[in-house]
């Protein structure tokens, strides 16, 4: 995982900044349920993972766009997101 030592990257959603947290090379655990029948007894399994991630806040219904740049050594990314939420039905 060395090159998480010169990782860099940014994230904004609707303008504002979000931060990321990094992980180099952790245990994370997958497919978490708080409800284990919701998998079929199944309460996911852990792996290493490793990079910058963000958590999005619940968004409200509409329109958002989401900004993401990063890398690292000569990898490069740089993705935008058209995100729609949809109300719902009541």
């Amino acid at each position: 995982m060395d090159f998480m030592a010169s990782a860099t990257g940014s994230a904004a959603l609707d303008g504002k900044r979000l931060d990321a947290e990094t992980y180099r090379g952790e245990s994370i655990q997958i497919g978490r349920f708080a409800d284990s029948s919701a998998s079929g007894g199944d309460s996911g399994f852990s792996t290493i993972g490793c990079g910058l991630w963000i958590q999005l806040p619940p968004l409200e219904p509409g329109a958002h766009v989401l900004k993401i740049r990063g890398g690292s050594d000569s990898f490069r990314v740089s993705v935008d997101y058209a995100l729609t939420v949809d109300a719902g039905q009541s």
